[in-house]
């Protein structure tokens, strides 16, 4: 029967294979030659076929021996990987990393980092969700993920412990044919009241981002936002980064609202998980990697230097 093969019996079969003879197989395997010939033997027994023809003055493989050797050496190196991964898990860090991430963080840190994260554990398996307002939080809540990185609300959720990240550059942008990128210099409250902002929420529609008009449109993912921007649909705050590309082409116009004060604006980051399901090794490395590669993304942005005196936009409960 072929649950009677044995890994033991695999490897004899490729080191006999590998020499060309039994006796140069029990000495580069450190065995006795009967024990060899006894193991090939029994392996044909169970798989049923004659995998060496003996007629000749050496063993030479049938066919289906060759066919065999080719399926043993499969099996072999997927024991090799099960046994490595074994021992990652055991020894050094989780089998699998569960992260869930906010849009408006840096797509280009976070790819940067799972690269670092690759070289440093290679057989740690990772599932990321990029997503919009309110998706980590609800990620981390359902246990989908077990790491999250968003802006929480003011009011802390009991059971989930937080860790600040960062500050996001923000800025409030419009299209360059919108009627409030043509006021020069503060835009009152009354000017703003008048026009279309184009707000964030999220799907639970448990919060929003900042809202400060009167006329309000809403939307779930960044993307699809700034598209609508672009078009001229309305005003919205959204990551400077992301507006940036834009800002540079002339396409988006940059606002100064007199409620700011001409300061900068920010988006504060944390990264949260349950608090009786800790990060493991390399979620803990992973989030160390990301701070890091934040930070220093940060000093090459627009708004850092202005930083000090910016304003945090919070997301506030519907």
């Amino acid at each position: 029967m072929l649950s009677r093969v044995t890994l033991d019996q695999l490897q004899m079969l490729i080191a006999v294979a590998d020499t060309g003879s039994f006796s140069a197989a029990a000495r580069k395997i450190n065995r006795v030659q009967s024990a060899v010939s006894q193991a090939i033997q029994t392996l044909e027994e169970s798989l049923e076929l004659q995998l060496f023809d003996r007629s000749h003055k050496v063993p030479i493989l049938t066919d289906a021996g060759r066919a065999i050797v080719v399926d043993a050496r499969h099996t072999i190196a997927s024991a090799d990987s099960l046994r490595a991964r074994a021992r990652s898990i055991a020894t050094v860090a989780e089998p699998e990393i569960s992260v869930a991430i906010e849009q408006v963080f840096p797509t280009d840190v976070v790819i940067e980092s799972l690269g670092a994260l690759r070289e440093k554990f290679p057989l740690v398996a990772v599932t990321l969700f990029a997503e919009g307002l309110g998706g980590p939080e609800q990620s981390l809540l359902e246990g989908n993920a077990r790491l999250a990185i968003y802006s929480p609300a003011p009011e802390p959720i009991p059971g989930i412990q937080m860790e600040f990240v960062g500050d996001v550059p923000i800025s409030a942008v419009a299209a360059a044919s919108h009627p409030l990128a043509q006021i020069n210099g503060l835009i009152s409250q009354a000017e703003t009241d008048e026009h279309v902002q184009l707000a964030l929420t999220d799907r639970t529609k448990r919060y929003r981002g900042l809202v400060m008009g009167r006329k309000t449109w809403s939307f779930i993912d960044q993307y699809n936002r700034l598209d609508f921007a672009l078009k001229g649909f309305g005003w919205c705050a959204m990551p400077t980064h992301l507006a940036l590309p834009h800002l540079q082409s002339g396409a988006l116009v940059e606002l100064h609202f007199a409620v700011h004060q001409g300061r900068a604006l920010s988006f504060p980051l944390y990264a949260a998980h349950r608090s009786e399901e800790p990060p493991g090794p390399a979620a803990q490395w992973l989030l160390r990697e990301l701070q890091r590669r934040f930070s220093e993304w940060l000093v090459g942005q627009p708004a850092s230097q202005s930083s000090d005196s910016s304003i945090q936009i919070r997301i506030t409960a519907v």
